[in-house]
């Protein structure tokens, strides 16, 4: 009888190329699933390291504006967006507003609200970082239960150096007011935005019935003789050259800070029912809209450079139509009852608000609260404390 050699199994050597096929498989379908919530959770964290930078820069931001802020808080407000956002292990470092470290580096601190070290001299912003670990789903098949993702982001605090446009949420009242006003009791007394007179309040929520009331409501005034306390303003194309339009339809485009600003040949006597539209349904009530106003410290009847703040004409010459105001600031401003229409010292010259217009030439004025308000945009160095009215930003760089 003939003997033929034996074969192996075709059976078993299909089961071997299955079960690696299949772990093949697996392993792929894993990288898919996992590999694209890896992603998610990634994008995740790094969203909840922005927070915690940001977090960090606004309590610098208002450190800078003078409100008296410790390491503690900082380390406060870095832990709370930590755990808003579910991120682990999280940890702060203190820059300047370039967004390098200090020399030499400095941690924040832990959360201590009101205590803990100084703020460090220079800090103008934080880069903070957080991790996330969380559960695989088919990639556990292959050994891996789970997996990390780590963020790091920077924020950066200082004065604001552009105003938005309009359509991004910052609309710019057609108005200036001066950094250094004078009363119209013809006493030639000054008004210092911020002073005791017209102090900066703080804006923490605007749903509280205290955040802003008449102790702090400041009283504007729109002199009919001398120098006055206002101006009208053109932003040029695209706004129209209609006032009523500009604050009916905020249309401001990006604006760059410091700069030069015409004033407007508009009519401002029919303006008191569209800036009024503005406000709240109870005066003396802090229930109003916020807007944004340029503040200006100077005066030319031609336009210089914008990064030029001495006329050429010299300081304060111009008038009417041909007036340029040099705006190095924007302030947020809450109106609480405009009267621009004249004939109104009885208003202008009694409680709510502070100072008393008092005199003959006090027939309008603007009565409303400053605000030490926080927002996001481009942002240059520091901010001088307390006394500078110039709008303060954090701003996200990294």
């Amino acid at each position: 009888m003939p003997i033929h050699p034996s074969r192996p199994s075709q059976r078993g050597q299909v089961l071997v190329i299955v079960a690696v096929g299949m772990f093949v498989i697996i392993g792929l379908v894993g990288l898919v699933i996992d590999g694209g919530n890896a992603w998610g959770q990634q994008r995740q964290t790094q969203n909840g390291a922005d927070a915690m930078a940001e977090a960090g820069a606004t309590v610098l931001a208002h450190w800078l504006k003078g409100a008296p802020m410790t390491d503690g808080d900082v380390g406060c407000a870095v832990e709370a967006a930590a755990d808003a956002n579910g991120l682990a292990d999280p940890s702060a470092v203190y820059t300047d507003v370039a967004g390098d470290f200090l020399t030499p580096t400095v941690e924040v601190g832990a959360c201590n609200p009101g205590g803990g070290a100084p703020i460090p001299p220079g800090a103008q912003g934080v880069k903070a970082s957080g991790n996330r670990d969380f559960d695989t789903f088919l990639a556990r098949a292959i050994g891996f239960q789970q997996f990390t993702t780590s963020a790091s982001a920077t924020a950066v605090a200082g004065l604001i150096t552009e105003i938005c446009p309009a359509n991004a949420g910052c609309p710019v009242l057609p108005v200036t007011f001066p950094l250094t006003a004078v009363t119209c009791d013809g006493t030639n007394r000054q008004l210092q935005i911020p002073g005791t007179d017209w102090p900066l309040t703080q804006l923490v929520d605007p749903m509280a019935d205290d955040y802003a009331d008449t102790d702090t409501m400041s009283i504007v005034p729109l002199c009919s003789i001398g120098p006055g306390s206002v101006g009208w303003l053109d932003f040029g194309p695209p706004c129209p050259n209609n006032l009523a339009d500009v604050i009916t339809n905020p249309c401001n485009v990006s604006i760059p800070i410091p700069t030069w600003i015409q004033t407007s040949t508009g009519n401002p006597n029919n303006l008191e029912e569209k800036i009024n539209a503005l406000t709240g349904p109870q005066i003396g009530v802090a229930d109003d809209s916020v807007v944004l106003i340029p503040i200006n410290d100077n005066t030319c009847s031609t336009k210089p450079p914008d990064s030029q703040f001495n006329c050429p004409g010299g300081n304060g010459s111009g008038n009417g139509s041909n007036l340029y105001y040099h705006i190095p600031k924007f302030t947020r401003f809450m109106i609480d009852q405009a009267y621009i229409q004249g004939g109104n010292s009885g208003d202008c010259n009694s409680p709510p608000g502070k100072p008393l217009v008092q005199g003959n030439g006090g027939t309008g004025c603007f009565k409303g609260w400053f605000l030490n308000y926080v927002e996001t945009g481009p942002v240059g160095p520091g901010a001088t404390g307390p006394l500078d009215p110039g709008q303060i930003g954090i701003q996200l760089i990294r």
